[in-house]
């Protein structure tokens, strides 16, 4: 039974094919390579589709497919209107794909009404393609009447007539088929030092001319010569018995002439690429516009461009799922915390062995760490995915979107090429898509709007995502018309969400629009104003420990930018590991500013608050201890506060308080596991835990947000 995973893995995975497809149609010419890509694009998903049980899905990207295969088998590109065609195409694949669940989608009458649109197409290209053909055809014809008594009339009445029944062939089968690599390509094959370059070359060129002539070509095929060529080849390639032979090939090959692929596969793909060294030679289409060129001159122009490529051997790529890889990815994770453990376990062992051993076991541990290093790297480049995945889908909504609402946009993306793991990239995606579509809606203003304001006819919507050490920032800009303050204010008055007599700053007014159910437009449309976008915004980044912070000026434009930790999962931290009370917690050491002497500070108490200078600053003050017991109105007679240590702690926003800790050990090198709690996955101040190589468990304190931690200890 197909599971939730497996069906997002789907469509993300289609999804990205589709982007991919559509972004090579939209910046490249398109050439027969091209449209080969949107088919193999095309074929894939729809055997994907059968595979997740969305026959309806299957059955129209069949129909697909099968309409752009005149371009495909004749190896032609598009022309502009054709390009267009399938572009059309191409974006309700996206569309059917997004809403993959309603099975019926693909039935509706748009759907339809493009399957009609291509196929007229289609056969639109098939007429002009043997028209000349054709028209060639009526003038022999014409050419030999009856009256005219030629003694070579009638031979060439037979060879019309030949003409003719080819045409018919032509127009049944409408394809001229060829093997991946022809036989002209062929500079030479060697396996070792034994030159093999004849046999091959015979071998692939008598393929081909069954593969286009069908059992035909054996009446004039040397068989008994090419039995035995196949036979060495089999012998010194070490595959008795897998090769085919000439005689099935005979058989079968007007039955099923995917026998002929099926021959080459086995001898090229299967045998010659793992072992041998190959040099093809790229071959140009031939010139046919100049006719009267002689042979030698057409040859001897064509040399100069000829050009070796040296074969490479096919890569060979696996599909697992991504159960698997998580349990790879939780194995490393045990991997990886043994080692630190080693790492930590030799550090307190220090002078206890001799510095011979210790010499030794540094060396070898050394070497672990290396490999684990790797191990890890390489892990997690495979559950990475690209930004691009998520972004390439943003520039066909624009444009679509841009047409509906009737204005021009610019839309500009940098920093797609960043790889973080593919769970975030698919809680990116929504997120993104509310964000860009309340720009285009609310923001970037119409063409006769942005005269009036002095602006360029044309919007701009800039998206640029960078990578700082262990968090993703994307800034998503526009220069439209920016949010008013007084119209949110209003609005969230009339909804109850704030008071007239609330002081709110500009700052705190225009992040409301975050708020549920909240919307400046007065009417539901198609693309906004349903109040649900920018909720979810919010709602999606923070799930994720991230944070999302809006700047608006009104006539100018808004700037909305999104901060995401990139630690999910296992990971090697570098974590602080300090005692407080009878406890020993860890602190992420990035989060760390000073560590100072108690006794040098000044504590100062403020409505029950606690404060100390530090600098020119006045920082809010606790004593760690206290965060996890009931707080003290008055501080502990117990506890000599006087001593101990002061940890200055900076987050993310550049947001500072202190902690006060009995004592301050060592950095060490940990691997943190989350919580998957509900009831402490939602703890604003606990990270997860880790355990050191001593088998002791410790938990891991999370100041990445400080702000919220102070306002969590005000309510509370």
């Amino acid at each position: 039974m197909m599971n939730d995973q497996m069906m997002e893995e789907y469509i993300q995975d289609s999804l990205s094919l589709v982007d991919e497809a559509i972004d090579r149609l939209s910046s490249e010419e398109c050439s027969p390579k091209c449209v080969n890509a949107i088919f193999r694009c095309l074929h894939t998903i729809k055997g994907a589709s059968g595979f997740v049980g969305l026959e309806t899905m299957s059955h129209f990207l069949h129909q697909f497919e099968g309409y752009l295969k005149p371009w495909q088998e004749n190896n032609r590109g598009l022309n502009k209107e054709e390009s267009q065609c399938i572009i059309e195409g191409l974006q309700l694949t996206q569309e059917a794909l997004a809403q993959s669940r309603d099975t019926s989608l693909p039935e509706s009458s748009k759907f339809v009404d493009f399957l009609n649109k291509i196929k007229e197409i289609a056969n639109k290209y098939d007429t002009l393609t043997f028209s000349d053909l054709e028209s060639i055809l009526n003038k022999v014809k014409e050419s030999f009447q009856t009256e005219y008594d030629d003694i070579y009339q009638k031979e060439i009445v037979n060879i019309g007539n030949q003409m003719e029944r080819l045409l018919d062939d032509i127009h049944s089968a409408k394809k001229f088929d060829q093997l991946p690599v022809s036989h002209q390509q062929i500079e030479w094959v060697k396996i070792d030092e034994t030159d093999i370059t004849p046999l091959v070359r015979n071998t692939i060129e008598a393929l081909e001319k069954v593969l286009i002539q069908g059992k035909y070509a054996f009446s004039y095929l040397n068989i008994d010569q090419l039995g035995a060529d196949l036979n060495e080849l089999a012998l010194l390639l070490n595959k008795p018995g897998f090769l085919l032979s000439w005689d099935i090939i005979h058989d079968l090959c007007d039955i099923s002439p995917e026998i002929i692929e099926e021959a080459f596969r086995r001898l090229w793909d299967e045998c010659l690429l793992p072992v041998a060294n190959i040099q093809l030679t790229e071959i140009s289409t031939p010139d046919t516009t100049d006719l009267s060129r002689k042979p030698d001159e057409t040859k001897a122009k064509q040399s100069p461009q000829k050009e070796k490529v040296e074969t490479k051997k096919k890569e060979e790529y696996l599909r697992i799922s991504a159960t698997a890889l998580q349990e790879i990815t939780n194995n490393t994770g045990n991997l990886v915390a043994d080692r630190n453990a080693l790492e930590n376990l030799i550090q307190e062992m220090g002078t206890q062995i001799s510095a011979r051993y210790r010499r030794y076991l540094h060396d070898n541990y050394s070497n672990l760490d290396k490999h684990v290093n790797a191990l890890e790297r390489q892990l997690n480049h495979l559950s990475n995915r690209q930004l691009n995945d998520v972004f390439h889908r943003l520039d066909p909504m624009v444009r679509s979107l841009s047409e509906t609402l009737g204005k021009k946009v610019n839309l500009s993306i940098s920093g797609g090429e960043i790889e973080i793991h593919r769970e975030l990239i698919r809680s990116l995606n929504d997120p993104l898509v509310h964000i860009v579509r309340n720009s285009l809606d609310h923001g970037i203003e119409s063409p006769e709007d942005r005269k009036k304001a002095g602006k360029p006819d044309t919007g701009n919507l800039t998206i640029r995502a960078e990578r700082h050490e262990d968090h993703l920032n994307i800034r998503i800009e526009d220069d439209g018309k920016g949010l008013d303050p007084s119209i949110i204010r209003k609005k969230a008055e009339h909804k109850g969400l704030i008071k007239k007599e609330d002081h709110l700053s500009e700052s705190d007014i225009i992040h409301l629009i975050f708020a549920p159910g909240f919307s400046t437009k007065n009417q539901v449309s198609d693309v906004s104003g349903r109040g649900v976008g920018m909720d979810v915004v919010r709602t999606a980044i923070e799930s994720n420990g991230g944070q999302v912070h809006l700047e608006s000026e009104l006539g100018r434009g808004t700037v909305l930018e999104i901060s995401l930790p990139l630690t999910e999962g296992y990971r090697t931290q570098d974590i602080l590991l300090v005692k407080a009370g009878d406890q020993t917690y860890g602190i992420e050491y990035q989060c760390l500013k000073e560590i100072l002497d108690s006794e040098k500070i000044d504590i100062h108490a403020y409505r029950k608050k606690s404060f100390f200078e530090y600098r020119s600053d006045l920082l809010p003050y606790v004593n760690l201890e206290d965060l996890f017991l009931d707080a003290r109105s008055v501080p502990d007679a117990t506890i000599d506060y006087a001593k101990g240590r002061i940890i200055v702690l900076e987050d993310e926003q550049n947001n500072m308080m202190a902690c006060r800790v009995d004592r301050v050990y060592h950095k060490v090198k940990m691997v943190v596991v989350p919580f998957v709690h509900e009831f402490l996955k939602d703890n604003s101040l606990l990270r997860g835990t880790a355990v050191l190589g001593t088998g002791e468990p410790y938990l891991i304190l999370d100041f990445r947000n400080v702000r919220q931690i102070l306002n969590e200890m005000i309510e509370n």
